[in-house]
């Protein structure tokens, strides 16, 4: 299955890059602006974006529809969250810290 995956140029987290996890195995690094294409098995089932003890909720491969997803940080949409907020979604919303959308 051929996959398109994106991450925008956000501040946060510029300089670490992505992980991308196909059913729990390591498939590629993702930086911050890329945009690729990669190949994935067919029978694969999720995906799921980590850094560092953060990531992001797996999601299910049957429910892309057209095969892109984007790779982003959660919450830097929101000034206010990125001032004060990053700590707490590092540690009690580190599973929603990072996000896939499709």
């Amino acid at each position: 299955m051929k996959l398109w995956i994106y991450r925008p140029a956000q501040l946060l987290d510029a300089v670490r890059d992505y992980k991308l996890y196909a059913d729990g195995e390591f498939i590629t690094y993702v930086k911050r602006g890329q945009r690729f294409v990669i190949e994935i098995p067919d029978n694969t089932q999720t995906l799921q974006a980590k850094l560092s003890w953060c990531s992001s909720q797996p999601i299910h491969t049957k429910d892309l529809s057209h095969g892109a997803v984007t790779v982003k940080n959660a919450f830097s949409h929101n000034p206010i969250l990125v001032l004060f907020g990053s700590t707490l979604f590092a540690t009690f919303g580190r599973k929603h810290y990072l996000k896939l959308i499709i």
